[in-house]
């Protein structure tokens, strides 16, 4: 089996609200009311399909990934997709690593996608069981609740996905510390006091002042911190572990992020993804070594669509150590999907596919009319 032909599908699909998070190192971003996704689709000599997602890429990095284009098919035509290790060496020379880009990340990442959907198919078997079989039929899900000044719209926010069910929320902070005191207490009375909540910064603070917020925000019963420094570094962040009491979560890109944090024993937990980690291969790798070194596991998100959710079950399906509520939630936060049926929240929790490759299919019609709404008028 190899891959003869590959069709790219550019969307540029709403947000059900603008989203914003804070800036790293202060401040605040842009807001995101839109986000462009890439679809491959490969089609192999004997005739399979496979599809790939490149999801949500920063507007930042748009004019990079055009210029990248052409690189897709160069990396998949003529490729078995099972040699996964040799697609992985050609992505990382293709798209060199740059821990301040998302781009090289997000595109291994559809890469790897589209590949395993593909090996999967033809062994007849759900992705999950390639990575060594199933730990779990569902996935504990945190609904993320984006930085909004407006208490009563959180509020809102809150009572409504409560009322659906979830029992587990990350909130964005790390803007404005009394906001953000004002913002956690609104969620956690909203919530109720069995709710998991965990916070995330996003890198806005500096290691002194992360101690101090954090101790003054622990009283609302947090269950974690994510990004909580500037920088991600592991000795910075290990100074600030040992003077808080509420477990410290970040970002792992690569194994040799992952050997820094557990040689300084910076973390509680690491997040994880494919798109943070450029695709399942190497998002296995870091979660087996956060299983040897006794570290937890939460799967992040960088708000991935139907199908690019879809990668992200089958490799928590199959990590033993999840120890908090992941953050998939991409679906519920577009406006639109491609899925034929579409991903669906139970409660807190989604089910992992059980279909044959990555368990589910696109609708050419939803596709189409997307990518015809992101095309500029002639």
């Amino acid at each position: 089996m190899r891959i003869e032909r590959i069709q790219l599908h550019t969307v540029s699909v709403p947000r059900a609200y603008a989203t914003q998070i804070a800036l790293e190192g202060g401040g605040a971003r842009n807001e995101v009311a839109v986000s462009t996704c890439v679809f491959i689709e490969a089609i192999t000599s004997d005739g399979a399909t496979g599809w790939g997602e490149i999801s949500d890429i920063p507007l930042s990095e748009a004019k990079e990934f055009e210029a990248a284009r052409d690189e897709i098919p160069r990396l998949l035509i003529g490729r078995d997709p099972h040699d996964l290790q040799a697609l992985h060496t050609d992505i990382a020379e293709a798209f060199p690593y740059d821990s301040a880009r998302e781009l090289p990340r997000l595109i291994g990442a559809g890469l790897d996608m589209t590949c395993y959907d593909l090996i999967a198919q033809a062994a007849g078997l759900p992705a999950y069981k390639l990575l060594g079989g199933v730990h779990r039929d569902r996935v504990h899900i945190s609904w993320v609740a984006f930085i909004r000044e407006d208490l009563d719209m959180l509020r809102e926010e809150i009572a409504e996905k409560v009322a659906q069910g979830f029992n587990a929320f990350k909130l964005k902070v790390g803007v404005d510390i009394d906001l953000d005191d004002e913002r956690l207490a609104v969620l956690r009375e909203t919530a109720g006091p069995q709710a998991n909540i965990k916070i995330d910064p996003n890198g806005g603070w500096g290691s002194d002042v992360a101690v101090q917020n954090i101790q003054r925000l622990s009283k609302h019963n947090i269950s974690g911190v994510e990004t909580p420094v500037t920088g991600r570094d592991a000795k910075e962040i290990a100074t600030v572990r040992k003077q808080v009491d509420v477990p410290l979560i970040e970002h792992v890109f690569t194994a040799e992020d992952a050997l820094q944090y557990l040689k300084h024993e910076s973390l509680d937990c690491f997040n994880i993804a494919t798109t943070g980690s450029g695709g399942i291969w190497p998002a296995r790798i870091i979660a087996e070594m956060a299983r040897v070194g006794g570290v937890g596991i939460l799967l992040g998100s960088t708000v991935e669509m139907g199908p690019g959710t879809l990668a992200q079950l089958h490799l928590a399906a199959s990590i033993p150590n999840l120890t908090l509520p992941s953050d998939l939630v991409g679906p519920a936060l577009y406006a639109a999907d491609v899925l034929t049926e579409p991903l669906q929240y139970n409660e807190s929790y989604m089910s992992v596919p059980q279909g044959i490759g990555l368990g589910g299919s696109i609708d050419r019609k939803k596709l189409q009319a997307l990518v015809n709404s992101s095309s500029p008028n002639p």
